[in-house]
């Protein structure tokens, strides 16, 4: 059995195309070997780098050779959302979107990607992980196009809340509601534009998670008073307690319990906040993935209870 020749170490681990083959003096039938699979819309990996991808590696590992392939262009829209690792609450799929220029002639036209023609301000354009992307303010403007007002709102949210240093590798958000509000007027007829001014209305700093938007959303589409958030339970005190929502003026406390608070530890950290608000005379709810299933809208009935006591 013949072996195949070993790649130049340059491209070893790499996302492949016919293009960068050709550039390193490599045949292009090399990609049609055994220890090479291809990932779609032109772009091939060895199986051996490709084996220890989960569905979204494959697909990062795609974008990155898409990019790559066609200098000037940049991921953008939702694709520049999956590589951050940002929520994005609409259905996924397998498409890369891609942009270049408006000065071009045409988008990339290729099957698995959605090419773009557009116009982009110097501040709009970065790089992230060594490859262009959409900056986030105009990555979150161009998701408007694909995405409702709510998941515009939760992503939204996610660009401009304060990162925790100890558990995130940055010490900035990514971006904020300045930045977004601009992108708005910048690009008027872009598509989506009056989602993207709906839900730059509703962005607020402060949600730690999707779900923590999602239940604020609850609580105003109900018709009661929007609640403040990471509110402390002593003001007074730099290192209170918080709650991740809940009204100041009637001690109200909400918080939403992801699967990070079922460690034990936690668990029993959550339990010492909870104590610390109620020695301040402030009534805690606290709402689960099970509330998150059915809309919240048995915990907006609780908290619109909870508010008419208070009141």
């Amino acid at each position: 059995m013949r072996y195949p020749e070993p790649l130049p170490n340059e491209l070893r681990g790499k996302p492949l195309n016919a293009r960068l083959l050709r550039e390193h003096h490599v045949a292009v039938s090399r990609l049609q070997r055994d220890d090479i699979v291809t990932l779609g819309s032109g772009i091939y990996l060895e199986r051996e780098a490709a084996q220890v991808l989960d569905s979204e590696g494959l697909y990062r590992a795609r974008a990155f050779g898409l990019v790559g392939e066609f200098p000037g262009s940049w991921l953008s829209h939702t694709t520049a959302v999956r590589l951050r690792g940002l929520p994005l609450s609409a259905k996924r799929d397998d498409v890369v979107h891609l942009s270049v220029p408006s000065t071009q002639r045409n988008p990339v036209r290729r099957q698995g990607v959605a090419g773009h023609r557009a116009t982009a301000y110097r501040d709009e354009v970065q790089y992230f992980r060594g490859v262009p992307v959409s900056a986030a303010h105009r990555m979150w403007g161009e998701s408007a196009a694909e995405i409702s007002v709510e998941a515009l709102t939760v992503l939204g949210d996610s660009l401009v809340r304060r990162p925790r240093p100890r558990f995130e590798k940055r010490t900035e958000p990514w971006t904020t509601i300045e930045a977004l509000r601009m992108v708005v007027g910048r690009h008027r007829r872009a598509p989506g534009r009056a989602r993207a001014r709906a839900a730059a209305d509703l962005i607020r700093v402060g949600a730690d998670s999707a779900q923590e938007t999602l239940l604020r959303l609850a609580i105003l589409r109900a018709g009661l008073p929007e609640p403040e958030l990471q509110v402390p339970a002593d003001p007074r005190r730099p290192r209170s307690p918080c709650a991740d929502l809940g009204y100041p003026y009637w001690r109200i406390a909400i918080q939403y319990d992801g699967a990070c608070h079922f460690d034990p530890e936690r668990a029993k950290r959550d339990r010492r906040v909870d104590r610390h608000f109620h020695a301040r005379g402030w009534t805690v709810l606290r709402y689960f993935d099970a509330d998150a299933r059915d809309g919240f809208r048995c915990a907006v009935r609780e908290i619109g209870q909870t508010l008419n006591l208070h009141r």
